[in-house]
C-alpha cells in the first residue's frame, strides 16, 4: 500500500469519520465479534475516527485516531505490525487470530502481540480469522456513520442512523435499515444482543444469503412487499434466530426496502409494531434520496425547513403544500408539546440534543398516526401537524388518546414531566400559525399544573381570558387599586398573609373550610383575615364589580411578584 494512500484517511480527504469525534473501540469490538486486549484499562476510552488496511513494510504516516488493519500476517507475526502501527500514533490495531469462537477469547491472542501491546501502550482488536479485512473495514466504516449520525443530533433531519437509533430506544430492540437489493443502509442497538445473521448482516453489509432463504421460503418478503403490514418472524433457535418484526419502505406501489426490529434480552415494547410502521413512513423519502437524488441530508433538511415554515407561517402556505406533499385545500390539527426540562444552565447543546431526540420520537409516533404528519421544533417546544382534509371535521377523542399516548412514551424516555397542549385545528394551511400560538399559551397555562398531562386548548380557555384581561392591565399600568397596595403594604410590613387569604377565599366562592384547611388555619381565623383585608382595603364583597376587580387586581401583583398563582406570592 502506498503511503499516500495510507495518508487519505487520516488526512481531510473524503474518509466519512473525518470531523467527528469517533466511534467507540469497545462497540466496534462488539459488532465485529472482537476482544479488545493490551493497554490497560485505558483501551476502554479509545475512540476510533479512522480505519485502514496496511500490510508490512508500508510507509506509514501520522495515523492518529485510525483503526489499522494488519493485512498479511497473523497471530503472533503480527507483533511487528503492533509495534509500527503504535510508533505512528494509531488509536488501535486489529488482528487476526485463529480460534475457536466468537468472540476472541483474551487467552487465544498470541502473548508476542499482548505483550508488544502493552509495551507499545495500544489497544489490539482480536478478530477471528475467518473474517475478511474488507468485511472488518466495512463495519467499522458503518459504526464511523452511525457515530457521526448521533454526534449530530440528526433525529429530526432525517438522517437513516439517527432513525434507526430513536426506533431502538422507543422499541427496546436491534433495528437496521435494507435497501430493496438486501444492502444494510443503517442500524441500530446493542451488538451484545445481535443474534448470528444480524451480525453478519451486519459485518458483511447485506443480509445474509441463509437468512435470506429462509424469509423467502416462509413468504416474508412477499408480505411486506404487498403493502404496510407489519409481519412478526417467530424465533428459530435451531437457525440461530431470534424473533423479528418487519415492514416494508414504499414510495406508493413501489417497494423501496425494509425495516427490520430483531427483539434483543427483553421483550419487544408495547406498540413496537406502530413504531416500525410509523418510521418506514419517515424513511421512504429517505430510501428515494438514495435510489435518485444523492443528496438526502440536503433534501430532508429542506423538508425541516418547510416544515418550519408551515409553522411559522414565514412562507406562502399554498406553496409549501406542494413541497411538502398536502392538498393546498387542506386543514390542519396542531399538537403542542413540551418537555418540561430543567434550565441546563451553559449545556445549550445538551439540551438541543435531548430535545432533537424528542422530536425524532414525535416524528416516529406521528408518522404512525397519520401518514403526512409534520413536526417542527420551536420555542423550544415541539409541534406535529397532522393535515385533514378539508371536507372532513376532525374527530377529537381519538387525537386526544394518541397525545395522551405520545406523552406516556416522552415521559418514559426522557424523565421529565412531559405535557401537551392539542391546540386546535386551522381550517386553511396559513391559518397554522394561529393555531401554534394557542398551543404555545395553552402550554404556558397548563405549567402551573404539572399533574396534567394533556390538555386541549378549548378547556383553557377561562385561564386564557384571565390572563389576556391580566395582560392589558399589565400594558396600560394606569388603572391601580389603591386598597390592595395598601394591603399588599400591609402584609409586607406586618408579615401577615391577608391578601393571599382573601384571593384563596374569593376564588373558593367563599368556602371557609376549604380555604382554611389548604391554609392550615382555624376556620375563625381565616374569617378574621378576610374581614380585615377587606376593610384595609375598603372593599364590598356583596358588590359584584369590587370581586371582580379584588380576583383581578391581586392576580396582578401577584404576577408582578413572579408568581400567578402560586403562594405565598407577597413578599414578607
Amino acid at each position: 500500500m502506498s503511503e499516500d494512500l495510507i495518508g487519505a484517511g487520516t488526512g481531510t480527504g473524503d474518509d466519512p469519520a473525518l470531523g467527528v469525534p469517533g466511534a467507540p473501540l469497545a462497540r466496534v469490538a462488539a459488532v465485529l465479534g472482537a476482544t479488545v486486549v493490551g493497554a490497560g484499562r485505558g483501551a476502554g476510552a479509545v475512540t476510533v475516527g479512522g480505519v485502514i488496511i496496511a500490510e508490512p513494510g508500508d510507509a506509514l504516516g501520522d495515523l492518529t485516531g485510525v483503526l489499522v488493519l494488519t493485512a498479511g500476517v497473523r497471530g503472533a507475526d503480527a507483533a511487528d505490525q503492533v509495534g509500527a502501527a503504535a510508533g505512528a500514533g494509531a488509536a488501535a490495531v486489529a488482528v487476526r487470530v485463529d480460534t475457536t469462537g466468537v468472540p476472541v477469547a483474551a487467552d487465544e491472542v498470541p502473548a508476542a502481540v499482548r505483550q508488544r501491546a502493552e509495551r507499545a501502550g495500544v489497544p489490539v482488536l482480536a478478530v477471528a480469522a475467518g473474517l475478511r479485512w474488507d468485511q472488518v473495514e466495512t463495519a467499522v466504516r458503518g459504526e464511523l456513520a452511525r457515530a457521526a449520525a448521533a454526534e449530530r443530533g440528526g433525529g429530526p433531519r432525517g438522517d437513516l442512523y439517527a432513525l434507526a437509533q430513536t426506533v431502538a430506544s422507543l422499541t427496546r430492540g436491534l433495528v437496521s435499515v435494507e435497501d430493496a437489493g438486501h444492502r444494510v443502509l443503517a442500524y441500530a442497538g446493542s451488538a451484545d444482543e445481535a443474534d448470528e445473521p444480524r451480525r453478519r448482516s451486519i459485518l458483511e453489509r447485506a443480509c445474509a444469503e441463509p437468512c435470506l432463504s429462509h424469509m423467502r421460503e416462509w413468504g416474508v418478503y412477499r408480505r411486506v412487499r404487498d403493502g404496510d403490514e407489519v409481519v412478526d418472524v417467530a424465533a428459530r433457535p435451531e437457525l440461530g434466530l431470534r424473533r423479528r418484526l418487519v415492514v416494508g419502505i414504499h414510495a406508493g406501489p413501489r417497494p423501496l426496502g425494509t425495516l427490520w426490529l430483531q427483539e434483543g434480552d427483553r421483550p419487544l415494547a408495547d406498540r413496537s409494531d406502530q413504531v416500525l410502521r410509523g418510521a418506514a413512513r419517515l424513511a421512504a423519502p429517505q430510501l428515494v434520496d438514495h435510489y435518485y437524488l444523492g443528496d438526502p441530508d440536503g433534501r430532508l433538511r429542506s423538508r425541516e425547513d418547510l416544515a418550519h415554515g408551515l409553522l411559522t407561517g414565514r412562507f406562502n402556505a399554498s406553496a409549501l403544500a406542494v413541497h411538502l406533499g398536502i392538498a393546498p385545500t387542506s386543514g390542519a390539527s396542531v399538537v403542542a408539546v413540551d418537555l418540561r426540562e430543567e434550565p441546563d444552565a451553559g449545556d445549550a447543546a445538551r439540551r438541543d440534543a435531548r430535545l432533537a431526540e424528542a422530536a425524532g420520537m414525535v416524528s416516529v409516533h406521528a408518522a404512525a398516526y397519520r401518514r403526512n404528519a409534520l413536526v417542527a421544533q420551536a420555542c423550544g417546544q415541539i409541534y406535529v401537524m397532522l393535515p385533514e382534509p378539508a371536507d372532513r371535521a376532525p374527530a377529537e377523542r381519538p387525537l386526544l388518546r394518541w397525545t395522551n399516548d405520545l406523552v406516556t412514551v416522552l415521559r418514559g424516555h426522557t424523565r421529565t414531566p412531559v405535557q401537551a397542549v392539542v391546540a386546535g385545528t386551522a381550517a386553511d394551511l396559513a391559518d397554522i400559525p394561529v393555531v401554534k400560538l394557542r398551543g404555545h399559551h395553552g402550554l404556558e397555562i397548563l405549567a402551573r399544573t404539572p399533574h396534567r398531562a394533556v390538555e386541549t386548548h378549548d378547556r383553557l380557555v377561562s385561564p386564557l381570558m384571565v390572563r389576556e384581561v391580566l395582560d392589558v392591565l399589565d400594558r396600560h399600568g394606569g388603572v391601580r387599586h389603591p386598597g390592595l397596595e395598601a394591603l399588599a403594604a400591609h402584609d409586607a410590613a406586618h408579615g401577615t398573609e391577608l391578601a393571599r387569604s382573601l384571593l384563596r377565599y374569593l376564588d373558593a366562592f367563599g368556602e371557609v373550610g376549604v380555604v382554611a384547611k389548604e391554609l392550615s388555619v382555624h376556620p375563625n381565623t381565616l374569617r378574621y383575615r378576610v374581614r380585615k383585608a377587606v376593610a384595609l382595603a375598603g372593599l364590598d364583597l356583596d358588590d359584584p364589580e369590587h370581586r371582580l376587580a379584588a380576583m383581578l387586581g391581586l392576580r396582578l401583583m401577584n404576577r408582578g411578584s413572579g408568581a400567578e398563582n402560586g403562594a405565598p406570592f407577597f413578599p414578607h
